[in-house]
């Protein structure tokens, strides 16, 4: 008599290993090392990733670097020989993306990709990123060959002589008549966004050659505690400043620093001109009953670029204190005003989140804003969204 039943399961079994054994199969290997080409030494601990040519080539020329997950394969660093190693890699072509401190790189630097439009500028040479093609059941080796970027570097002190110290430095280049951050932090370790020593000194790497704008943003923060049983703290930024080179908030009164490649321009120091600034302070209220409105964005922003001077977010309270503002005439913005209720709730063994529940929105506000000294209790008023609703119907 034949045992038909016990001859299915040991059927699908031997499917399912086979199917197993194939898809272990469809996948390749991918092994190289980097360079440093100024020292011909390995590129030790550096970053390195795989994308798919497909998925960069969909995000177009205007959006050269778009986070779209996780690279295939993760990061990996380098080791003491510079050697790196990606396994089971999916067939397929990709663009090999090395980063290390100091070395030019597209991520670090907000670039096109070598196919995207439009060109670099005549003189300049294209970002050109290795590419491997990947096929099932075999080992692709690429080498890796870095060229180290310029720097810009120097010393930022406010003007009664006192260093600045722990201030974010940033670098931007244009791009469409337009000032973009170059110093772009992507998913790749590392990165150039920078913050000044105790002695105010600062120093910004691995960039391309051409003209850039140096940016400091002064930020304070405070934390605030939202939940009945004091469960957490939530940071407020109170202000954020930002100054340019030639010692300006305007960003259109800001001097360029052109660098050559691999240029090490030194002496780049800038000024805060505390002395010449104002603060405003003063409360968000609705208009209905002149309650203090205790969540939203306020900014002063100059009218002949739109661009913000200083902003800040309403603390719990609905007040605001904004300082660094220099004389002149502004365009004050209230955005995303709402009352925000803060509510703890228990998640288990003893622990709690705070949730953060919508109860009212309300309409932007614009206004023009003349500054000529400390402007100490300005009040805004900004009216409930459905409140307007109703008024236009009537």
């Amino acid at each position: 008599m034949r045992h038909w039943p016990l001859l299915l399961p040991l059927l699908t079994i031997a499917a399912t290993a086979q199917t197993n054994t194939s898809a272990r199969r469809a996948a390749g290997t991918v092994t190289g090392h980097v360079y440093c080409a100024d020292t011909n030494t390995p590129a030790r601990m550096a970053s390195v990733q795989l994308e798919r040519l497909e998925d960069v080539e969909d995000r177009g020329a205007d959006r050269p670097y778009h986070y779209s997950g996780p690279p295939s394969g993760g990061v990996v660093q380098t080791a003491f020989d510079g050697g790196f190693t990606f396994s089971s890699v999916p067939p397929g072509s990709y663009y090999v993306v090395v980063s290390a401190p100091g070395y030019l790189s597209p991520r670090a630097n907000g670039d096109e990709f070598d196919n995207a439009a439009p060109q670099p500028p005549a003189g300049q040479q294209p970002i050109v990123i290795p590419k491997v093609n990947v096929q099932a059941d075999q080992t692709a080796n690429i080498d890796v060959r870095l060229e180290r970027g310029a720097a810009i570097s120097g010393t930022v002190r406010f003007d009664d002589g006192g260093p600045a110290s722990g201030v974010h430095v940033m670098v931007l280049h244009r791009r469409k008549d337009k000032w973009v951050l170059s110093n772009f932090t992507s998913v790749i370790v590392g990165g150039n966004m920078d913050t000044t020593d105790d002695l105010g000194r600062y120093r910004v790497s691995g960039l391309r050659d051409r003209d850039y704008l140096v940016m400091l943003q002064l930020s304070r923060t405070d934390l605030e505690s939202r939940g009945a049983r004091d469960a957490g703290l939530s940071g407020v930024e109170r202000s954020m400043l930002r100054i340019y080179s030639g010692d300006t908030p305007h960003i259109g009164d800001a001097v360029p620093v052109k660098l050559g490649a691999g240029e090490e321009h030194s002496g780049a120091d800038i000024t805060i001109p505390l002395s010449k600034f104002h603060s405003i302070s003063g409360v968000v209220t609705a208009a209905g009953d002149g309650h203090p409105i205790n969540s939203g964005h306020l900014s002063i922003e100059d009218p002949r670029d739109k661009e913000a001077v200083v902003d800040a977010e309403l603390g719990s309270d609905g007040t605001f204190h904004l300082e660094g503002v220099p004389e002149g005439t502004y365009t004050l913005y209230v955005r995303s005003p709402r009352d925000q209720q803060f509510q703890e709730v228990s998640v288990g063994n003893r622990q709690t989140i705070t949730n953060e529940k919508t109860l009212h929105l309300y309409s932007d506000l614009e206004q023009t804003l003349k500054v000529e000294g400390d402007i100490p209790s300005l009040v805004l008023t900004v009216t409930e969204k459905s409140r307007q609703r109703a008024a236009r119907s009537q």
